[in-house]
């Protein structure tokens, strides 16, 4: 049977209910190495929200080098598009979004003042801020986000007053109340293999993340300048190429580490007020991944309307 012959069917059999909330037969067909393959999934939503439907149902979607994707509606949640999003992954710097929201939770005051000291110094990416140089929290908090500067996420850490193993717990109990059920986080700068997660759970974590107003001023930069309180005057230039794409980019937050390969995921905004998040995880190089995300996010926005 045809496979559109065959989803028709089910959505027709499936029904929707007149009340104000509904349930949506949410319909995620992707292709791999084994062939097409559809998932379906009863997903509430109000009458006052807009859905995104497909334009032109013969298109399937895309190919990327990622080895895992997906892509969702911002305002609705629904996934729009997947590629072995259930794929448990290294996550790499990704997982500094986690890092900020629980940082927001125990915030000792962003005029805070910290010296960057040698504890703070970790190998891998590049650092902007020097020991002994005295910032505010709020210089740091940008600094983690925006160059994924990891001795930045250190000190920000240990400005909570809280040991590194505990906040780590916070970090892994905040993931729980989330529903984050296939995440997990060993440190929070990323650079361990074992913070871990799948590319459905990291849309969630990014939807809630990019809702944060903190977190999403820093993430929407392609550049913040600082002056620490030391003196030096600082640029800090974001990692996220697509800023300066065709892409209209309202967030996004990269990773890289050998075990996760190269990561990236962002906010892109349609033509009208529709915002999608995309992500990819395990591209092949550090290019690739904004040549995968823009291609996912491109064809996403062609290929759904919301009117």
């Amino acid at each position: 049977m045809n496979l559109w012959i065959l989803i028709s069917a089910l959505v027709f059999t499936l029904g929707l209910p007149s009340n104000p909330a509904y349930q949506l037969p949410l319909i995620s067909i992707f292709a791999n190495e084994e062939g097409i393959t559809a998932s379906f999934e009863a997903v509430e939503l109000d009458d006052a929200e807009i859905i995104p439907h497909k334009v032109d149902n013969k298109s399937l979607g895309v190919k990327i080098a990622a080895q895992s994707a997906a892509a969702m509606d911002k305002d609705t949640g629904l996934i729009l598009w997947q590629k072995n999003a259930d794929q448990v992954r290294s996550i790499a710097s990704i997982t500094k979004l986690m890092t900020a929201l629980v940082f927001l939770d125990n915030n000792p005051g962003w005029n805070t003042e910290i010296t960057l000291e040698e504890q703070d110094e970790i190998n891998g990416g590049t650092n902007r801020i020097l020991r002994g140089e005295i910032v505010t929290v709020r210089d740091i908090f940008y600094t983690s986000l925006i160059s994924s500067d990891n001795n930045a996420t250190r000190a920000l850490v240990r400005s909570t007053g809280l040991e590194e193993n505990s906040f780590v717990d916070q970090m892994n109990a905040k993931a729980k109340d989330l529903d984050l059920s296939n995440t997990d986080f060993a440190d929070p700068t990323g650079l361990k293999d074992n913070n871990k997660s799948t590319a459905l759970d990291i849309l969630v974590l990014a939807r809630i993340a990019f809702n944060n107003q903190d977190i999403n001023d820093a993430v929407s930069r392609a550049v913040y300048n600082f002056q620490a309180i030391s003196g030096k005057n600082h640029k800090i230039t974001t990692t996220n190429k697509l800023f300066n794409s065709f892409l209209d980019i309202k967030a996004g937050k990269t990773g890289f580490v050998n075990a996760s390969g190269y990561c990236l995921v962002a906010e892109v905004g349609g033509v009208g007020e529709q915002n999608i998040i995309s992500v990819v995880l395990g591209s092949d190089s550090h290019d690739g991944r904004f040549q995968d995300l823009k291609i996912l996010s491109a064809w996403v926005l062609d290929n759904f309307t919301w009117s």
